[in-house]
């Protein structure tokens, strides 16, 4: 009888899945074995210490449409990841290693970059640390301040991972990081992921200490960035930026602040030309909660402005990229990146029960200049074809995201999102866009 053998198209998917029953077989077995353990922590293996952690994640997503429906359509559905990790310490050392896997189903087109994965490694680095000072060498994931430009993104199913090395110092002023990392690439075959060829990230973060009392803390932080696959309305190519910044941010009674001012120079080189990079950002939020009302409510306000380019063909580029984001930066659906962006979203937090938070907003945003493109996600940034001159109107979104921590191990999270298109999605084809989720993460 003839068989049918599988394509190579197919083989990579078919794997995904496989990976993801097992290590979700795996997942739901490490609680019993921790039983043993004494809730997770061996102390019994040699000298030293061994911790066990799982999490599963499952997401359903709807988009009506995708990308405002500028070259897509409607679009619903599945998303799972599963972590499973082992840390082993011993005196000023440690140890970890942390598996994942990844599942897609039903997206139209098939999955992107950081939908799907086969069994693989998330994280594996060796730790040391004595009188303040601590080297980490490996892979790992690296999440900075308010992670605006160095984010674990946890939003998408594949959590960012870089291979390398940090160096760090903590003492009574603050803390101290150097970095030396490559940005992880997902790859189709199980244990196959490696990091992205002809990039790099380097760099050095500090945050100072909190203080007794004063005015809030300070993050300052340089970094230099490449890659070979810019993509910018003015142009594509090697791209090359180094990044200084400051943030400033802490709460006085009920209010809270959170202000980062951030400048971009270097280089794009395209088939055409060298442009030169000049870009900015600048982004705040600030908020008053009652504490002692009922829902303690939080009246929040946030405003942005990520520089974009005035002319596509000066030489120059003044398009701001904020290297590696969260994905969620203005809203859980991740319609808007933050490139040629100027935006203002009032927001509401409330308390509805002791394990149940809503936040509710809206965003009226503007591209920065005429002549750049709408951005969007992932990162790295996406321009929306069409987009670029023209109208500066980007639209209003509005949001609302709800948390039910359902037990001590179990969350559970309702995403709704509602894009009013304005003229600079609609010149180019676009729509209003309704976007829908609902997740269930369990973590041990």
């Amino acid at each position: 009888m003839a068989h049918t053998v599988p394509s190579e198209a197919t083989r990579p998917a078919k794997a995904a899945r496989q990976c993801a029953v097992l290590l979700t077989l795996a997942l739901l077995a490490t609680p019993s074995l921790a039983l043993a353990c004494d809730g997770g922590a061996c102390t019994d293996v040699g000298d030293g210490q061994l911790q066990l952690d799982a999490s599963l994640r499952l997401r359903g997503m709807y988009y009506d449409p995708t990308r405002f429906g500028i070259g897509e359509s409607e679009d619903g559905y599945g998303l799972l990841r599963a972590l499973a990790s082992a840390r082993y310490r011993q005196d000023n050392w440690q140890a970890m290693l942390q598996l994942s896997a990844h599942a897609e189903e039903g997206k139209a087109g098939g999955p992107g970059k950081t939908d799907r994965g086969a069994l693989d490694i998330q994280q594996a680095y060796w730790r040391w640390e004595n009188n303040g000072m601590h080297v980490q060498l490996g892979r790992q994931e690296a999440g900075y301040g308010s992670s605006r430009l160095l984010s674990v993104r946890d939003g998408p199913n594949i959590r960012l991972a870089f291979d390398g090395a940090r160096v760090g110092w903590a003492g009574r002023l603050g803390k101290l990081d150097l970095m030396a990392l490559r940005a992880v690439e997902n790859r189709p075959v199980a244990f196959d992921d490696r990091g992205e060829h002809g990039a790099h990230l380097w760099g050095a973060y500090a945050t100072t200490t909190a203080p007794g009392h004063g005015p809030g803390q300070w993050d300052l932080y340089l970094l230099d960035y490449r890659r070979e696959a810019g993509r910018f309305a003015a142009g594509s190519g090697i791209e090359r930026r180094q990044t200084v910044g400051a943030r400033w941010f802490g709460h006085a009674g009920a209010l809270d602040w959170n202000t980062e001012l951030v400048a971009q120079r270097g280089e794009l080189r395209t088939a055409a030309a060298d442009l030169d990079i000049r870009a900015w950002t600048v982004a705040t939020d600030t908020g008053w909660q009652w504490q002692n009302v009922p829902l303690q409510p939080r009246l929040g306000v946030k405003a942005d402005i990520a520089s974009g380019d005035g002319n596509l063909h000066d030489g120059r580029l003044g398009t701001f990229n904020a290297l590696y984001p969260k994905s969620a930066y203005f809203s859980e659906a991740s319609l808007l990146a933050p490139a040629n962006l100027m935006d203002i979203q009032p927001t509401l937090a409330l308390r509805l029960h002791e394990k149940v938070t809503t936040e509710l907003g809206v965003q009226l945003a503007w591209k920065h200049r005429r002549a750049d493109a709408v951005y969007t996600t992932p990162a790295p940034l996406v321009a929306l074809p069409g987009t670029a001159g023209g109208a500066r109107r980007i639209g209003n979104q509005y949001k609302s995201e709800t948390r039910w921590q359902a037990s001590e191990h179990w969350q559970w999270q309702l995403q709704l999102a509602w894009m009013d298109a304005g003229p600079a999605l609609k010149q180019a084809g676009g729509q209003d866009t309704l976007f829908a989720s609902i997740v269930g993460a369990w973590h041990w």
